[in-house]
């Protein structure tokens, strides 16, 4: 298994997990926690304070605070960042990324002998042995993940295994 740059191929985006609403609304809600931290930091570094905790513990907080619901709304949770988790499925090959600070990997169809479906996991078994990729979506987009990567495997016949019907 090796990593490659990007390929074109089906994207499907992993999104924020196993959540009730969709990616796009905590997209939002993110953006404006975000807006709310960073007015909150630019208030507090403006204002007349009188102790150190005041004057840079809190904005420091205040900081960091807009800056975590910025980073992940923008990068986590959008649908065009190389940064969000995804798969990409393609003739040539899947390329995996399960997290947004974890490297994605490129497999090539001619190297996998064997495909695991499995709960919230893929299995790629090939020449060094049987690889699981864990990923934390919707059942929606796992089951549309596993569609795909199925519907490729098996024009290249190779063989697949669902573990949930075992």
């Amino acid at each position: 298994m090796e990593t490659k740059s990007v390929e074109k191929g089906k994207r499907i985006n992993i999104g924020a997990g196993n959540l009730k609403y969709p990616d796009n609304t905590y997209r939002k809600l993110y953006y404006s926690l975000s807006a709310l931290w960073l007015v909150l930091f630019v208030i507090s570094v403006f204002k007349e304070n009188n102790g150190l905790f005041q004057k840079l513990v809190m904005p420091a907080i205040y900081g960091i605070n807009g800056a975590f619901f910025f980073f992940k709304a923008h990068f986590e949770l959008s649908s065009t960042s190389k940064y969000a988790p995804h798969f990409i499925i393609s003739e040539n090959g899947l390329k995996i990324k399960t997290g947004v600070f974890k490297n994605s990997e490129f497999i090539k169809w001619k190297d996998v002998k064997k495909v695991e479906l499995g709960y919230y996991k893929i299995g790629i078994k090939d020449k060094t042995g049987l690889q699981f990729y864990p990923y934390k979506t919707r059942k929606e987009t796992s089951i549309q993940i596993k569609r795909a990567i199925e519907e490729i495997a098996s024009q290249k016949e190779i063989e697949v295994e669902n573990l949930l019907k075992r």
